[in-house]
């Protein structure tokens, strides 16, 4: 683990390093996107900075349900450097871009502007999470654990930064050849979830309902809203 850089006199967090990293190269991808669509507008741009701010502000947030309001005022010195959920983010970017889309009267899909910037600067935050010795998984005795604070875990952080790379190449392929305007994104946000479905079975979460944590069952529903949405659009392409 390298929770930190020591660049001379100055000590900079590797994951808010590369969580920095992570903003620049979706914004990067997120404006070649646009451009490629079309779309390179201010009302897009708003849109964006809707989605930035609901996720920077679900994110933090989101930690009193993870990490409890105790810990969670315990831990706001160091906040701005830690303490992110992506599901926070998930969710709060969700609701940044339909109130934003709602002031402005904003009536096009705009979701596949940025479903081939998404994976890719998640895989990039995750790296931050692996350097930095966060999520801790499940305690493993397998060739390729690593050793968080003493303990050999699975490297969930690890699976996730592959399985988002692979997303990401699948939407860059299928870009283009959805047969609806959205579907694209549909197809991220299902293909995340899943993915982050799976993962959580090797992380020390805690479980909720049936074996499974917060996040897997906020995630089995969005699976299945958005999967039937996805499989309805292309049903009716079929026909």
């Amino acid at each position: 683990m390298y929770p930190w850089l020591h660049l001379g006199p100055v000590t900079v967090s590797t994951y808010s390093l590369l969580f920095l990293c992570a903003f620049i190269v979706g914004g990067i991808v997120t404006y070649s996107e646009a451009k490629r669509q079309h779309r390179a507008s201010e009302a897009i741009l708003r849109v964006a900075l809707g989605a930035l701010i609901g996720g920077v502000i679900g994110a933090k947030l989101s930690m009193l349900i993870f990490l409890g309001p105790a810990t969670f005022i315990k831990d706001l010195p160091y906040l701005w450097y830690s303490g992110q959920a992506w599901t926070g983010a998930f969710f709060g970017g969700y609701a940044g871009v339909l109130i934003v889309k709602r002031w402005n009267k904003i009536q096009y899909s705009t979701g596949d502007v940025f479903a081939l910037a998404l994976p890719l600067a998640q895989a990039i935050g995750r790296l931050g999470n692996l350097l930095g010795g966060d999520p801790f998984g499940l305690p493993s005795n397998l060739p390729w654990a690593i050793t968080q604070y003493g303990v050999r875990r699975q490297p969930s952080a690890l699976y996730e930064i592959l399985l988002d790379l692979i997303l990401f190449v699948i939407i860059l392929r299928l870009r283009g050849k959805m047969p609806r305007p959205g579907d694209l994104f549909k197809l991220y946000i299902v293909g995340y979830c899943s993915v982050r479905f799976l993962v959580d079975f090797t992380r020390a979460d805690p479980h909720i309902l049936l074996g499974l944590t917060l996040v897997q069952v906020l995630y089995a529903f969005t699976v299945i809203a958005f999967g039937y949405q996805l499989m309805k659009s292309l049903r009716e392409s079929w026909q």
